[in-house]
């Protein structure tokens, strides 16, 4: 059969689909990705087909940061976020979908759109569609214009998670307490504001499977995924983190314990200020009988002063490479650095300065509450104090032995080669309209 994926244009969004896109090829399956022009040349490095729907000038910068939301669409997000944010974690939760991924929804489709608003990069991916004749579609959830493509041309289709469920999650809870005291009944739960006018160009009502799909691959730890009400494929995260040479000072095993530090690329891409986060890091970390290695580029090294004798930067290097060498990882937060270190058994401390909005404060609380690892936030903690909590996460057994729980739940869920025949036999029940 032939398979779509359609990705956000990030690696964060590319890599986790990468072991299960193999799989299918392997399988004999043909596939292809189809993203942002900048995006291609990544791809094809990974061994996969590239498509770009729509010319790059028609499309917003590959990494942005969403477009606008009206004011009054500002005040239904308010009132959203009154219904949802019963608790802290609820809040968490909300404000991550609120200002990272509905943004990201908007970047490829036009703000304020109806059915005869142009819309590039939906209309170029049912034009490819209809060529290519996709059996099955598998896309981001932030790109839910893949749905309307897939149902345009009878595919079957899936959402891929790079991440937990926030859309469904909060769909879910939106349409439990809509009716409640202080909302409005008309409001819109935001996806379904946004999928509409896509939905309507190509004629099609706003159902739930334009929405979330008719199924969904989720490869999140078990014990970390949200409740919903959504068909799901379980798959196990196998941590693919980019290509390149294995340095040699990585070949022999470390004489000391390794600990592996880093911010991601999300920190280098929309956090230009974490200078200060950096400098307290490299100084806590001073202190510590380990070797740390430190993936950090000129920009965020700048102003720091002096490296400690027991830290090695590096620019880059992928995680996959590095993590089997460690005993324990510092990073931001992000869900495919802690889904890579899950799938390595090592407890984890996640680092935040500020007000986060990105997947930190939910990371952070899920290893806290496991008791797979510690949160660190700058703004509460002195570096004496973080160097405190990062030898906790280095000595204590109790985290060593809660990594490995988690890790055993990766180990339960079938790997990407192992749901290849699902896959297919779902394509097969839901693709027989295929136009």
């Amino acid at each position: 059969m032939r398979v779509l994926f359609t990705v956000w244009p990030a690696t964060a969004h590319l890599y986790p689909v990468v072991p299960l896109a193999w799989a299918l090829q392997s399988a004999g399956h043909e596939v292809c990705v189809a993203s942002h022009p900048a995006l291609a040349r990544t791809i094809t490095s990974v061994g996969l087909t590239a498509v770009s729907p729509a010319d790059e000038g028609l499309l917003p910068p590959p990494v942005g940061a969403g477009k606008p939301f009206s004011p009054e669409a500002w005040e239904v997000l308010e009132r959203v976020t009154r219904t949802l944010s019963v608790d802290p974690a609820d809040h968490d939760l909300w404000r991550f979908q609120r200002d990272y991924m509905l943004p990201a929804i908007r970047d490829f489709a036009p703000v304020e759109a109806t059915a005869g608003t142009p819309q590039p990069w939906l209309d170029g991916l049912v034009e490819f569609c209809r060529s290519w004749r996709p059996d099955l579609v598998l896309w981001d959830p932030t790109m839910p214009s893949s749905a309307v493509a897939a149902r345009a041309v009878g595919a079957a289709h899936a959402r891929f998670l790079w991440g937990l469920d926030h859309f469904a999650w909060s769909a879910d809870r939106f349409t439990a307490r809509r009716n409640g005291p202080g909302n409005d009944p008309a409001d819109e739960e935001p996806v379904t504001a946004s999928v509409r006018p896509m939905a309507e160009r190509y004629g099609f009502e706003t159902d739930d499977e334009l929405l979330f799909g008719q199924w969904t691959v989720d490869p999140m730890p078990t014990a970390m995924r949200l409740p919903t009400t959504r068909r799901t494929v379980p798959m196990r995260w196998v941590p693919y983190t980019g290509p390149d040479t294995l340095p040699d000072w990585l070949w022999a095993r470390p004489e000391r314990p390794r600990v592996a530090l880093t911010l991601g690329a999300s920190m280098r891409a929309f956090r230009k200020d974490s200078e200060s986060l950096v400098g307290d890091l490299l100084e806590a970390v001073a202190g510590l009988d380990a070797e740390v290695v430190a993936t950090f580029d000129a920009g965020q090294l700048a102003g720091t002063g002096r490296l400690p004798g027991n830290v090695r930067t590096v620019d880059y290097v992928p995680l996959a490479q590095l993590l089997p060498t460690c005993t324990a990882a510092v990073h931001h937060g992000g869900y495919g650095t802690l889904c890579a270190v899950a799938a390595a058994g090592l407890p984890q401390v996640v680092a935040m300065d500020g007000d986060e909005v990105m997947e930190g404060p939910i990371s952070g609380r899920f290893l806290t509450d496991t008791g797979a690892g510690l949160t660190l936030r700058r703004e509460e903690l002195s570096v004496a104090g973080m160097r405190e909590q990062l030898e906790r996460a280095l000595t204590e057994p109790s985290f060593r032995e809660n990594a490995a729980a988690i890790h055993a739940d990766l180990l339960a869920a079938p790997g990407p080669a192992e749901i290849v025949p699902v896959l297919e036999r779902l394509t097969a029940s839901f693709g027989g309209t295929k136009k």
